[in-house]
């Protein structure tokens, strides 16, 4: 087989189809940073009144069209997010992967959302010491095969093809993931904690317990949500809400419920009832120039690049079932053989670290003190005075905290700038002869990786002796080696890292590169060394 050294390499984008919006991002392969992302508002009547169905594909196809004419360059290859018809935990007696999928595709199609039709599915198996040795506990997800069909009709017209499809919830947690704030949420926590998340469509709402990330609960309630904009306390939708919160958290106390499309007014509602933080889930505007961007088309895009233990690709249920692989599916779902992206962990890390401080801000009253909510009244005058000397202790804990908060915050600004000028100057300063493998970024910065010569190491690490936010640079290993059949110099380089106020004003600034060694990227191996 011949191949062409001139062949353009497809473009893939993330491209994700919610209830209310059509998202396109496209990310580039290198720098795992988002290039372009585009979106528009899906208009009344698109969807039916349980929004599973397509009513009017033709507008379909003109949106998504809209949106891959504005991308330069074209989109060739996309990873397809879609809102999942069904979406929950289920129990299953063992058996090989190929009956799964047919059984679960019978057990989806019960469900009054696929009357008439068949249903895509896949599945995970969750590990449950608990379940008997007979049994597996496995969550499955699943959409409409008529549907998809239509998806996989739009897309063929626009000449785009499938590499993956996953569902709109996985997508914005791996958005999450991707992006460092489910490792930041994670960190301000505790790995032992528990945290939920609670996803609102316009006909039901689902919910999930996790710790860290692994999936410890997940359930789903058909309700009317549009009556979560006049929500209060004392609301019976509220009532509702809570009630099914404490069927999903059973004995485990989440410190912090995290939301996507929930009005505001439900989230203030159940903040105060819980006694624990309500917040929408971060997006991640800090990655694009674009506002706003949601987290669904990032991390569908992210496939590719990001690992995540939990994740559904209905893709996979159409290779291994014949209950709804036609053969056009089929061929849309084969596509190429996927991108190739090849992103050094620490390097994707330091270029989207820079949400972060968004985390600090979502997560501030995370740390705040639990006011008790003296709402039942008591007789006798010295009850209540106790009571108010009780709270007048806890404030004065909170202004504590409060001012413990801001200096977090403070720190997390001066770290967040340090990111962006090491960023900046990794951009500027790598000279074509030298290529990072690895970076580490703490309290102290450890780097290596490979050049062509002694000279390109020495040059490179010099060039951050007069950087405000390193100190003490050091080459510690430069050793001789063979890549192919070229000379190659492994090399290693640490110091550490200043994070006092001094670094702010200058932090973003990129330093010019060395005229010796000649612009390059970090992330770029020179093409004569074989990498």
């Amino acid at each position: 087989m011949t191949v062409n050294p001139k062949q353009k390499k497809p473009v893939y984008a993330g491209l994700s189809i919610s209830h209310h919006e059509i998202e396109l991002a496209v990310f580039s392969p290198k720098t795992l940073a988002v290039e372009q992302f585009f979106s528009i508002p899906v208009p009344a009547g698109l969807f039916d009144d349980e929004r599973d169905m397509v009513q009017d594909a033709n507008v379909l196809k003109e949106l998504i069209s809209q949106l891959v004419r504005q991308a330069r360059p074209r989109p060739t290859m996309v990873h397809l997010s879609l809102p999942g018809t069904l979406l929950r935990m289920v129990e299953m007696p063992k058996m090989d992967p190929s009956a799964l999928y047919v059984s679960l595709s019978s057990e989806a199609e019960r469900y009054k959302a696929f009357d008439n039709t068949e249903a895509s599915v896949d599945f995970i198996v969750c590990q449950n010491p608990n379940l008997p040795a007979n049994l597996l506990q496995l969550v499955l997800g699943a959409v409409r095969s008529d549907v998809l069909q239509i998806y996989f009709k739009i897309l063929k017209e626009l000449r785009l093809k499938v590499a993956t499809i996953g569902l709109e919830p996985l997508n914005i947690l791996r958005g999450m993931a991707g992006t460092g704030v489910l490792d930041s949420l994670v960190q301000q926590i505790g790995t032992e904690t528990c945290w939920g998340m609670i996803f609102v469509e316009p006909s039901r709402v689902r919910f999930s317990l996790w710790r860290c990330d692994q999936l410890l609960e997940l359930r789903e309630l058909s309700m009317k949500t549009s009556e979560f904009a006049n929500a209060t306390p004392q609301s019976l939708v509220v009532e509702d809400m809570l009630e099914e919160i404490r069927r999903t958290v059973k004995n485990e106390q989440p410190v912090l419920w995290l939301t996507h499309n929930m009005h505001a007014a439900m989230e203030n509602a159940l903040s105060s009832v819980l006694g624990c933080p309500v917040r929408t889930a971060p997006m991640g505007g800090a990655i694009a120039m674009a506002q706003p961007m949601a987290l669904a088309s990032v991390g569908c895009a992210m496939t590719s690049v990001v690992p995540f233990p939990f994740e559904l690709d209905i893709t996979e249920g159409l290779k291994s079932t014949t209950a709804s692989a036609s053969s056009e599916a089929a061929e849309m779902a084969a596509g190429d053989s996927g991108p190739e992206w090849l992103i050094p962990a620490g390097v994707a890390a330091l270029v989207l670290g820079g949400l972060a401080t968004g985390v600090l801000y979502a997560m501030a009253a995370m740390s705040s003190a639990q006011i008790p909510d003296l709402t039942s009244k008591v007789d006798g005058a010295k009850v209540e005075v106790a009571g108010l000397q009780s709270r007048q202790a806890e404030l004065k804990k909170k202004a504590e905290l409060d001012q413990s908060l801001l200096d977090m915050v403070q720190k997390a600004k001066i770290r967040n700038h340090v990111y962006v000028a090491l960023t900046e100057d990794l951009k500027h300063k790598t000279p074509t002869q030298l290529w990072i493998q690895n970076l580490i970024v703490d309290d102290e910065m450890e780097m290596d990786g490979k050049a062509l010569n002694h000279k390109s190491v020495i040059n490179f690490a010099k060039s951050f002796d007069s950087a405000p936010y390193t100190k003490a640079i050091l080459i510690d290993a430069i050793k001789e080696g063979k890549l192919g059949s070229s000379l190659i110099y492994d090399f290693k380089i640490s110091g550490g890292v200043n994070l006092d106020k001094s670094v702010l004003p200058n932090a973003g600034a990129g330093t010019a590169p060395s005229s010796q060694t000649g612009p390059g990227s970090a992330l770029k191996a020179p093409d004569k060394a074989g990498a």
